[in-house]
Order: C-alpha cells, then structure tokens, then sequence
C-alpha cells in the first residue's frame, strides 16, 4: 500500500538513470543526525585504496556480528530496515533479506572513481548523507554519467551535493555509472551507504567490446643515416653504448622493468616541453570514463617536433634499440601522447586494447612534472603492475623528468594508473609506445603497410 507520506519525501532527479532523494527529516531529526554523525566518528575506520578508490570504511554493520555499535547507529539500522520496506513498495521491487550497510569516511583527497555497482544480488544503491552544510565546491558530490550505445560511461551530465539528513537511493543497472568526486576540502565527508538485495535482478554481467585506442604500426624501414640524425639530436650518446644497453638488459631481465634517468639531451627536453605546453594543441579526452580519463593528441595534430620523436620510435633503429636493451623481439608499436593532470585515471584492465597480448610498453616522461612527488607514499607511485585478478603490485613507478621506464607487460599482467589528485597538483606529459612482442603475436591485429621514408 502506497504511502503518501514517504512519497511526498522523495524526489526524482533529473539524471540519466532513475535517481531518487529521500528527505529524513521526517524519519530522523537534525539534531539527532548530527548525534549519530558524532558516534559514527568514534568507531574505528580502515583505509582502503586501490586503482579504483581511496577512502576509510567501517566494517558492515550488519554482518560483522561481532561489531560494538554506539546505540545511535543501532537505532539507525532499525530505521532503515523501515526505510528499506518502504523503498521496496515505492520501486514496486522484491528484496531479499540481506542488507549490506557501513560507513565511508572521506577525507581530503579521498575519492571513489566511476563504477556501476553491479556486484553479486545488489539491487538498489543507498547512500545516507551526514554533512552539514557541505559546499559542492569542496568536492565529494556523486556524479552521474550519461553512456553510448555500448553501456560505456561518457561524461558527467549530473553532480548531487552530500546534503545534511537525506537519502539517495537508486536500482542497480548495467548503465547506472556514478562516482564520489575527490574531496578537495579539509572536512570529512561522512555517509552510511550499501545496497539492498534481490534475488530478482534486473541486471545482468556482459562483456564491453575492447578496442586498440592508437594505430599499430609495423618498424618503418627509415634510413640509417636519418635516424642517426634525430637520434643524435634527440637521445643521450650512452644508450647507443653496447655496454650500456648490455647493463640494461640484465637489469630488465632480472626485475622485469628498469626506469633510466636523463634519455632525452637536455636542449631537446626544453625543445619538446616548450611545444607540448602550447595552448593552442587540441588535446582530446581519452575514455569511457568507467575506463580511463586522460587527454591525448591524435598524430595529425602533433607539433613537429614530438611528431620527430613518435616517428622515430616506429623505424628498425629503435625496435633494434629496444630488442638490444630487453632480449626481446617486437613486431608492431602503438603509441600515444598523453597528458595527465588532477581529476585523471585508468583502473586496471582499462589500458589499451592490448590486454591478452605480451607487450613491452615504453614511457617516455619529457616534459617537466609539477607537483612535489613522494618517494615513500604509494599513492605516489602512479604507474601499478600487477598479476590478473590479484590487485598485488608486481612493481610500480613516478613520473620524473627526463626518463625512459621499459616494463615487460607479459599476458598475465593488468596495469592502471592510479588517479591524480587534484589536491596534490601533479601533471605531466609521456609518450607511450607498446611494442608487441613477436613470439606472441596475435594476427587478428591489422597493420597498416609501413611507408618508406
């Protein structure tokens, strides 16, 4: 039976999926919110972090049995059971007996990237908010994306401020992508969120379709006496030293990467810097965002000079020089100019279109980095490796200026970058080349007939 009371409370946004907007204040008075926000605060927290989020949670409230709750969050838990009951009969849904239900505590810094949900019997996504007078330009707003034919998310059309004693609450689809923004402010940003479960989902898992993002290329058959020309110009006479590429390969096969200082000559640093920081570039966004969100130049709109490097890293000189610095045989390259700054990411699995497939992959970091980077905090270490389906880092590394990091991306191994706060300020540039390499090589890749320069 339908009840006019709680009906009258709630509000159906305008947003791209069914979001809704509970008033509590009916349920649950200020002052005994702000009450519950007070013991909330006293229970122990665990920091959680990985290629997706970055913030404290408290264990569940519900199934950690063994959990000693304050009595104003018991007195919660029996509300929303009520609330539950009266959402079911709103969204005319079934629900299961189960509620999974916890705190997020958000610091400064703290975010939750985009995602759908779509876990397990979660059926409906709640999220009970305890901030007071909270201002969305400190951040920590859910953001709600639009999404192509695909089911992929696209961009944030939607931003819901945390707002003091209230609920949102919306059904879990295959197209329902949200995300906490990072909190910017010095406050915390504190919510009791979960889900309620159905044996009836309306949902179902699926596989998204998997492009290769850039062009792949086969070695360019340039002149030796051209690519001696831009390689002199461009690269540090060391690395064309067979000892040292000798050294290099024993370090590379040893730990399965090697990052070198000082690659790029120090007058071709400033050279490509001074170009890739021209305001007049038309830097693209490079998504879906449920993926990836960082900015990247198509080739034909490259400045001459970056083009000279991209260029140079697609001929037999350099596949020779990798193959000499690795013990490693490449058949084909793509590569991709890119630039990260605050509010970028790209979670595990969202690479490149090349997962499946042994790789080298190659960054290039020619441009300055702004932003003071930590050599003891992870969050620090943007660049993550790690094993399939283990979220254990095998290695991982910083940008820094002027440096050449080689990694073998073997077919077992999901990489992300972790996301860039905005609070830190970091940004730079890199050039990144993944070379396929030959022996495993997969000829359902098309490549283009390589042009003779």
């Amino acid at each position: 039976m339908a009840d006019s009371k709680f009906n009258d409370a709630v509000t159906k946004l305008n947003t791209p999926f069914d979001v809704y907007k509970l008033d509590c204040r009916n349920m649950i008075s200020n002052a005994d919110a702000f009450k519950l926000r007070e013991a909330l605060l006293t229970m122990t927290f665990k920091k959680k972090s990985c290629d997706l989020y970055s913030f404290s949670q408290s264990p569940d409230f519900i199934r950690s049995t063994r959990l000693r709750k304050p009595k104003e969050v018991e007195q919660f838990l029996i509300l929303l059971k009520i609330i539950k009951n009266k959402i079911a009969t709103y969204l005319k849904r079934n629900f299961n007996n189960t509620i999974s239900v916890s705190c997020s505590k958000y610091d400064r810094g703290d975010y939750l990237l985009c995602h759908d949900d779509r876990v397990d019997d979660r059926s409906v996504a709640f999220i009970y908010y305890l901030n007071y007078d909270w201002l969305p330009e400190w951040g920590g707003t859910l953001d709600v994306y639009s999404v192509d034919d695909t089911s992929s998310a696209t961009e944030i059309i939607g931003n819901i401020n945390p707002d003091f004693n209230s609920m949102i609450f919306f059904p879990v689809e295959k197209y329902t992508y949200h995300q906490v923004a990072e909190n910017i402010s010095t406050f915390p940003r504190i919510s009791i969120n979960g889900w309620f479960h159905s044996d009836e989902l309306s949902w179902v898992m699926y596989d998204q379709p998997v492009k290769i993002q850039s062009q792949i290329f086969t070695p360019h058959p340039v002149s030796y006496e051209r690519c001696n020309n831009i390689s002199r110009k461009c690269i540090e006479g060391i690395f064309e030293e067979p000892l040292f590429r000798e050294a290099i390969k024993e370090t590379f096969k040893k730990d399965g990467f090697i990052m070198c200082e000082g690659f790029f000559k120090h007058k071709m640093v400033d050279y490509l810097s001074n170009h890739v920081f021209n305001n007049a570039l038309n830097w693209k966004i490079r998504g879906p965002l449920n993926k990836r969100h960082y900015k990247y130049l198509e080739l034909q709109d490259l400045p001459e000079s970056i083009l000279s490097v991209v260029n140079l890293l697609k001929t037999e000189r350099m596949f020779q020089f990798f193959q000499d610095c690795t013990g490693l045989r490449f058949i084909a390259v793509n590569i991709e100019v890119q630039r990260w700054h605050g509010g970028h990411y790209m979670v595990s699995g969202g690479n490149d279109g090349l997962d499946g497939y042994n790789i080298l992959s190659v960054y290039l970091f020619f441009s300055q980095c702004f932003g003071k980077m930590s050599d003891t905090n992870k969050d620090d270490l943007h660049y993550v490796f790690e094993v399939k389906n283990t979220l254990t880092p095998k290695f991982a590394c910083k940008p820094q200026h002027n440096t050449i990091f080689m990694v073998n991306r073997d077919s077992n191994m999901n990489s992300h970058v972790k996301y860039c706060k905005i609070v830190d300020g970091h940004a730079w540039t890199v050039v990144v080349a993944n070379y396929v390499i030959r022996n495993n090589f997969d000829c359902r890749l098309v490549l283009p007939r390589a042009r003779v320069n």
